[in-house]
């Protein structure tokens, strides 16, 4: 009998992060300047572009478009609709690019390995399959970089202090 080592979501993620990252939050808190939060499970700090990222572990075939209300997932011949996930992340996305002045910012939804998308990848999602060449794509200009560190440490410090009061 042939064993296949299969490499977890968690491992495979960890594995990528550390390759293209300078630097990651994980468990993200941001207060959006009204009277709410938005949350996100990593912003990620890569070369000239701050990267946030939200995990879905819905699995089977996946069915979506940026511009649709309600994604459909299919499993098993069971069909279960969701909201769209890259929604309340595009108002992560604008609130990051105002807090920190940084226009470089993008919000994106992180299916994990179990999840197929046989009608198409929506724009702003990855993929486990794929996450190494999702975020080298992603990688920004060098020239930004500075100007993205800097936006970072004050995303930083804002996201500890937000921490604090809802933890």
């Amino acid at each position: 009998m042939v064993y296949k080592h299969v490499q977890s979501d968690a491992h495979i993620l960890k594995q990528v992060l550390k390759k293209y990252a300078k630097a990651v939050e994980k468990d993200v808190v941001l207060f959006d300047g009204v009277d709410s939060y938005q949350f996100a499970d990593y912003m990620v700090l890569l070369q000239g572009k701050i990267v946030v990222i939200k995990l879905d572990d819905s699995d089977g075939y996946i069915f979506g478009a940026e511009n649709i209300h309600e994604w459909t997932c299919v499993k098993n011949n069971v069909t279960r609709k969701f909201a769209n996930p890259l929604r309340k992340l595009n108002h992560s996305a604008t609130q990051i690019k105002q807090i920190s002045a940084f226009d470089d910012v993008q919000a994106n939804v992180l299916f994990g390995s179990l999840a197929s998308f046989p009608k198409g990848v929506p724009e702003h999602v990855l993929q486990m399959a794929c996450l190494d060449k999702d975020l080298e794509a992603l990688v920004g200009d060098v020239a930004k970089h500075e100007q993205a560190e800097q936006a970072w440490h004050k995303l930083i410090a804002m996201v500890k202090k937000d921490k604090d009061k809802v933890g």
